[in-house]
Parts: C-alpha cells; sequence; structure tokens
C-alpha cells in the first residue's frame, strides 16, 4: 500500500464526533493510534466520548494552537465541508492521518491519499487509487485500476469494478455498483443499489434510483465517456 499520509506520530485529534466520527475513532483504535480529544461544537455540552475527551476550542482555535507529535482525522461527513477543513489545516502545516481498519484488505499497489480513511470489510484492489479525504465505507469494494477523486464517499457494500473513475466530492450509495470502465463526475449522488452502466454528469449532480426507477432515468441527456476524457488528473 502506497500512502500519502503526512503523520510521523501515533497520537491523533478527530474532528467530528457524531456517528461517523465514532466509528472512525473506533478504526483509529484497532489500527494502533491514540485518539487524544474529539473537536465538535455540536458536543461541547459533553466532557468526552468513546472515553476520548472533547476539546474545547473550535477549529480555527485549534489549528493555531495545534499540540505537537500530533496528527489530525477530518471525519465530517458532508464531503465538501471535509474537503474545506482538510484544506484549512493543511494550509496551517498539520499533519493529516489516513485511517485503515486492521479487517480492510488494501494492495501493496494502491494508494491512500491524505485524510482518506479505508472501514472495516472493504477492499481496495491492485492499482487503485483514493483520493485526498475520501471514505471508503464498511465492506466496500474498489477494483483494479479504479480511482477515487477528493472528498468521495463509497458507501458500504457499494462497488466499484475495474477501471472505474468517481469524481470529487461524489457519493456512490450502499450496495451500488459501476461496471467496468464507467466515470461519473463530480458532486454527484449514485442511489443505494442503483447499478451504473453509463458515464454520468460532468462537473454536474446527477441522482441515479434503484433498479426499479433505472428504466425511467433520461440516459439521452447523459453521454458516453471515452477513456481518459473525463478525468485526466486520475487516469494514469
Amino acid at each position: 500500500m502506497k500512502t500519502t499520509d503526512t503523520t510521523t506520530h501515533r497520537n491523533l485529534i478527530i474532528i467530528g464526533a457524531g456517528g461517523h466520527g465514532r466509528v472512525c475513532a473506533d478504526v483509529a483504535f484497532r489500527a494502533g493510534w491514540t485518539v487524544v480529544g474529539f473537536c465538535d461544537p455540536a458536543f461541547q455540552h459533553v466532557t468526552d466520548i468513546l472515553g476520548v475527551r472533547m476539546l474545547a476550542d473550535c477549529e480555527e482555535t485549534l489549528f493555531g494552537n495545534w499540540p505537537d507529535h500530533t496528527g489530525l482525522f477530518v471525519a465530517i461527513g458532508d464531503n465538501t465541508r471535509r474537503l474545506a477543513v482538510l484544506d484549512a489545516a493543511s494550509r496551517m502545516g498539520i499533519e493529516l492521518a489516513v485511517l485503515v481498519d486492521p479487517s480492510a484488505i488494501v494492495s501493496p499497489s494502491a494508494t491512500l491519499s491524505a485524510g482518506s480513511v479505508v472501514m472495516p470489510g472493504a477492499v481496495i484492489n491492485a492499482e487503485a487509487f483514493v483520493g485526498r479525504g475520501s471514505l471508503i465505507n464498511t465492506a466496500a469494494v474498489v477494483e483494479h485500476g479504479a480511482r477515487v477523486g477528493q472528498g468521495a464517499h463509497i458507501a458500504p457494500g457499494a462497488c466499484l469494478t475495474g477501471d472505474t473513475v468517481v469524481g470529487d466530492r461524489s457519493l456512490v450509495g450502499a450496495r451500488a455498483t459501476l461496471i467496468p470502465g464507467v466515470q461519473i463526475g463530480q458532486d454527484v449522488t449514485v442511489g443505494a443499489g442503483a447499478v451504473v452502466t453509463r458515464a454520468l454528469g460532468i462537473q454536474r449532480s446527477w441522482l441515479v434510483f434503484q433498479h426499479a426507477q433505472l428504466n425511467t432515468f433520461n440516459w439521452s441527456a447523459v453521454q458516453r465517456a471515452e477513456p481518459r476524457s473525463i478525468f485526466p488528473d486520475l487516469l494514469p
């Protein structure tokens, strides 16, 4: 596994203490990190979560007084917001962690970018690429040569088959499947259980519904993508 994890220490602060943040903390614990604090204004009324103390500082104050020997993981579910916080942290020179659950399978030739997480039971196969701040959720599959853009979310049980491409900030819903070679654009939402057989949305948002509704989708508005045409930065 190749990674752009910039951390050199095993202490970790997690931004986001909701359900996603707590699952990320569990992954961090299992992967050998020491989680020293959560930061989330929505939970300032509690002193700790999962035995981890809640930090009183907001993100801006915390970034300006970042503790030594400590990495950061951003566990915010909203894709756009997650990337924005990662950008702010990077500008302050804060080290960004990559989290991989020990039960996940990640090929030695796959690349995981800073701020990404691979949840329990997920599989990242040969020469796959996972972009900065992306979430590969529980039991999701990213097959050989697939490319996941920045801040994307591959939901539980979803499958990106070989050489597929998912654009920045897009969501592939639970148990959805992209057939080999399909590319979807930025800010796309693929509904749970869908099977995507054609290219979707260049710089646009599309909502693909479940199997029973796919026949009513207006495919005439969608152009089939030629290889390398949509995402030159993600393709080899």
